[in-house]
């Protein structure tokens, strides 16, 4: 489902991740996990949040470009937040091939991308992992994680 679904549903969960992926300087920034031929790979991204939907830019011959041209599969999790609150979103990356659409996704990138060639993709929600710690710095300090699933 796209952000918007997602923040309809699950909102709480939706404004803690836009708060926990985008940084004060308002550009979101996290780590994206992908698997091809069965081995994981992990790498910093940029995502961006543009009208209803969170989007990703790669560059064309990364291997997260090739991952979600492949597959599809993607989690998502944001730098930690302060007492070290945690957020990860896991579903699919759906290639953004429609000229109109991919002109407007890339138009509103907030940072320099590499190339306008690059590829576009929609990150769609299927899962949600949320953890922040109740009584942080005192004895009785413990985890709160809260799951959604569409």
């Amino acid at each position: 489902m796209s952000w918007r679904r997602f923040a309809i549903e699950a909102n709480e969960f939706a404004l803690a991740g836009q708060r926990l992926l985008t940084g004060d300087d308002g550009i979101s920034i996290g780590f994206i996990a992908t698997v091809r031929n069965n081995q994981p790979h992990l790498a910093p991204v940029c995502p961006f949040f543009h009208e209803d939907g969170l989007y990703l830019s790669a560059t064309a011959r990364s291997p997260k470009a090739r991952d979600l041209q492949d597959k599809g599969r993607y989690t998502l999790h944001a730098f930690l937040g302060s007492s070290d609150e945690e957020f990860q979103v896991s579903g699919h990356a759906r290639l953004i091939a429609e000229p109109g659409e991919r002109a407007a996704v890339h138009a509103a990138i907030p940072f320099a991308s590499s190339s306008e060639s690059d590829p576009l993709f929609e990150l769609t929600v299927a899962s949600a992992l949320w953890v922040y710690w109740e009584n942080p710095g005192h004895a009785d300090t413990r985890p709160i994680r809260k799951r959604w699933k569409a």
